[in-house]
């Protein structure tokens, strides 16, 4: 047999190596973009729904957007969120006192808004340092 023959048949399959290992590099890429746009689009619906947590809000209007929001988080979220979600509606109990549901439910809601961006940060590969104690609480 030829060396050219040799070297042909090489460099085919050396170049299916390559094309398959740039269309498994890009299915990663674009799964990871749609994980983050489903956690980004999740994240940013449960946030805008927790308004009904806040004094004056009429909890009529939010309460059943949020619980949606919680349940398909379970689907999406991490265990980290899972359980600050979980920590966070322990603080809206009807048999804690309104004094202590409203100091207990800012810091559960402040260690939930700082695991969603954590986990959001993540998932797209970027550094965060901010923490539960950077997370502000304006009404």
């Amino acid at each position: 047999m030829d060396w050219k023959f040799f070297l042909g048949v090489i460099g085919a399959v050396g170049a299916w190596l390559w094309s398959v290992y740039t269309w498994r590099k890009n299915q990663d890429v674009q799964r990871a973009q749609n994980e983050y746009q489903r956690k980004e689009q999740l994240y940013r619906e449960m946030l805008k729904s927790m308004i009904v947590f806040y004094k004056g809000a009429n909890p009529m209007v939010g309460t059943g957007s949020f619980l949606e929001q919680y349940r398909l988080a379970w689907l999406y979220a991490p265990d980290e969120v899972i359980r600050a979600i979980e920590a966070f509606l322990g603080t809206q109990k009807s048999e804690i006192p309104a004094d202590q549901k409203s100091q207990l439910g800012q810091k559960a809601l402040a260690v939930l808004v700082a695991s969603k961006r954590s986990d959001l940060f993540a998932t797209a590969k970027l550094p965060t340092t901010l923490t539960a104690a950077d997370f502000g609480h304006y009404s």
